[in-house]
């Protein structure tokens, strides 16, 4: 055997967890430089410059990530003399703004902390970074020595944002239980891995009991425990699993159906830009499960889905059986379902999606 490190980042959550920062962040530096969105930096920019006010920390500028998380965008960003004389990084916002800071601390060797400002992904926990082309479209996942050196969940901050990115999340999140316990099934793991799989369905059970409750609070603005059990869930639970349980051994445990159910479905002219990729993915946990054939989770989960509004079926998001079978190809190449307990085929997947129409 080899030896192998596995880091999970520490957390703060609570409507003031940015007092936190001087405490968590002073062993890196004097200086910090903000890099994120333009609506997340102006929800978050009072919060910050208070928590650091009367501390030996300064924020030295706060800068937009750009447009997404490309390298051309951390290019321009990397060249900035502000970063280059940074001793830290504050990445701040959604998945795109905290995926671009992360390349920029990767690159110029700088500790990075994460400030999340939506419920919607675990970027913030996460060691892995999804970049894209500047035009959008996918380009590749960039692996991490490093995760965050802390991450700060302001649920105040969360309770203002948008609904639309809890509810999405959620759909994100449970899938990575049902992806995660399905592709380790019957393997005997190493201690990591085990740990992930079991740890898997707390990616699951929050939601289902505090889901509704969540949802409601977050239109109303509310910082409830409710909101703040999902958001926990949905920001470092699935990060902390994703971490556990990535490639080893040329085996993929940290996907499934669901995911590549949405990136096949990229392929129709128009999708991406027209759906939620947690939406996609929530119902595509329910092609998953009528595949696998446990009746009993299928009918739970459909009935959590119709309780807080995500798709139940193809034509809810819009798909035919027809578009469907033209991706399959797409569907059955992706690495996402490269390990799996049993053979995929056309057959069983068209078979389940007809009970979804």
């Amino acid at each position: 055997m080899t030896n192998y490190s596995i880091i999970i980042p520490s957390y703060t959550v609570g409507p003031e967890a940015y007092k936190e920062i001087p405490r968590r962040c002073a062993h890196c530096g004097t200086n910090a430089v903000v890099i994120g969105g333009q609506k997340a930096m102006a929800a978050a920019k009072e919060k910050l410059l208070a928590a650091v006010a009367d501390s030996p920390l300064t924020i030295t500028d706060f800068l937009l990530y750009g447009t997404e998380a490309a390298y051309e965008c951390a290019a321009v960003l990397e060249e900035n003399p502000v970063v280059q004389a940074a001793d830290m990084i504050f990445a701040v916002g959604g998945g795109k703004a905290t995926d671009t800071a992360k390349l920029v601390a990767l690159h110029l060797e700088k500790p990075y902390f994460t400030f999340p400002t939506i419920a919607s992904n675990c970027a913030a926990s996460s060691s892995v970074a999804i970049i894209y082309n500047p035009d959008g479209t996918f380009r590749e996942f960039v692996h991490f020595l490093d995760s965050a050196g802390h991450v700060f969940v302001d649920t105040d901050i969360i309770a203002h944002a948008p609904c639309e990115y809890l509810w999405a999340g959620i759909g994100d999140t449970y899938a990575k239980y049902y992806e995660v316990s399905i592709s380790a099934r019957n393997e005997t793991l190493e201690h990591f891995l085990a740990m992930g799989v079991m740890m898997s369905r707390m990616c699951l059970e929050p939601l289902v009991n505090f889901g509704e409750k969540a949802i409601a609070d977050n239109r109303a603005g509310i910082a409830s425990y409710e909101l703040e059990q999902c958001a926990l869930t949905i920001i470092i639970t699935t990060g902390w699993v994703s971490m556990l349980v990535t490639r080893r051994h040329n085996m993929l445990y940290n996907g499934g159906v669901a995911h590549a159910l949405f990136y096949a479905l990229c392929n129709l002219p128009g999708f991406d830009e027209t759906h939620i990729h947690g939406v996609v993915v929530g119902f595509g946990c329910l092609l998953q499960l009528v595949i696998d054939g446990d009746e009993e989770e299928y009918n739970r989960l459909r009935d959590f889905n119709k309780r807080i509004c995500l798709p139940v079926t193809f034509t809810e998001i819009g798909i035919t059986l027809d578009q469907l079978e033209s991706v399959l190809d797409s569907l059955l190449a992706d690495e996402d379902v490269e390990h799996y307990p049993y053979q995929l085929t056309k057959e069983m997947i068209m078979k389940a999606a007809a009970r979804l129409v």
